[in-house]
């Protein structure tokens, strides 16, 4: 396609010890039938040797290697974010792929559908690249829609808050109080998806699955916890404070409830002595069941109201039927 006049993309890759996946994902960006690109790789305290793979692109001037301490997922991308100066924006796991023609799509409907942001479809392989049949995968049909009609569909679980599942105009970070992803907190793309939703006027929908998520044995996992339930609870005060001019009080209540889902399920899944909180939570969400929920959600519904939801959700979660 031509590039003059489209401006330079940036794509921040947070790695962490994925030295046997990293080439790949490098490998990816670099094919990218756009070419005007900038790479910022962080390497957030890799024990590994995963920069050390990246060893023959030192000529490629577009890819840009930031090491720095430990400090997890949301720092890295904080860190590549800040470092970024590119018009357009999106992320990128280390030990994930994508098509090479996923930035020439995205800059096609930034100028077609003069977008603020662009969703793109995903799927979800495992570490042999073979697709996974219970994984997250996500296609859509193209639409260009309003921020505040994706900030409902983000507060009905309509969509996945996949930070990775976008790309952004930069633009819209300037009007975002930093850091856009919350540090040393749980589900980090719950409590940063909104922020940049917030400021788009216009988002597009493409069709393609450009995007390739690996779930693979020893990659970071959010084992049920304590910590998780209080992250959570400061995510969706975050998040009905910065809407509440937004959003309508339906929409915002919508929101709460499906957060008061998760937090239910973390209960769930783990043996907590904490039956007041369980029983506290569950009377909130009987008592808020939006009146737009799909069956799926009703199901649970019916299941936390009838006390069975605790005892069969562990079961189910691993088999991705609720």
């Amino acid at each position: 396609m031509t590039e003059v006049g489209i401006g330079k993309v940036s794509i921040i890759i947070a790695a962490f010890n994925v030295a046997n996946f990293i080439k790949k994902a490098v490998d990816s960006v670099l094919s990218q039938s756009y070419s005007n690109l900038e790479v910022i790789l962080v390497d957030d305290g890799s024990t590994d040797g995963t920069v050390e793979k990246l060893s023959e692109y030192s000529k490629d001037q577009r890819l840009r290697i930031i090491k720095t301490p430990n400090g997890g997922l949301s720092s890295a991308r904080n860190l590549g974010l800040k470092s970024s100066t590119g018009k357009y924006v999106m992320f990128m796991d280390g030990d994930d792929y994508i098509d090479n023609s996923l930035v020439e799509i995205c800059c096609k409907q930034f100028l077609s559908d003069h977008a603020d942001m662009v969703f793109f479809g995903y799927d979800s392989l495992d570490a042999n690249n073979k697709r996974l049949s219970k994984g997250i995968s996500k296609t859509y049909q193209h639409r260009i829609v309003s921020g505040q009609d994706v900030l409902r569909m983000l507060a009905t679980n309509r969509l996945n808050n996949y930070s990775w599942s976008f790309m952004s105009d930069k633009s819209l970070f300037s009007n975002i109080e930093m850091p856009v992803f919350p540090e040393k907190l749980h589900f980090e793309d719950i409590g940063s998806t909104y922020k940049i939703v917030k400021y788009a006027k216009r988002v597009s929908f493409v069709e393609p699955v450009v995007y390739h998520y690996i779930q693979r044995a020893g990659s970071i996992t959010k084992t049920p916890s304590v910590k998780q339930v209080n992250d959570l609870q400061i995510i969706k005060a975050h998040i009905l404070s910065d809407l509440a001019t937004y959003l309508d009080k339906t929409a915002l209540n919508t929101w709460s409830f499906f957060i008061d889902i998760a937090i239910y399920q973390i209960f769930s899944y783990t043996p907590f002595k904490k039956n007041k909180e369980l029983k506290d939570i569950r009377s909130r969400i009987v008592r808020e069941l939006p009146q737009t929920s799909s069956s799926i959600v009703k199901i649970k519904w019916i299941l936390i109201k009838l006390g069975f939801y605790k005892f069969l959700y562990p079961i189910m979660a691993r088999l991705r039927w609720l």
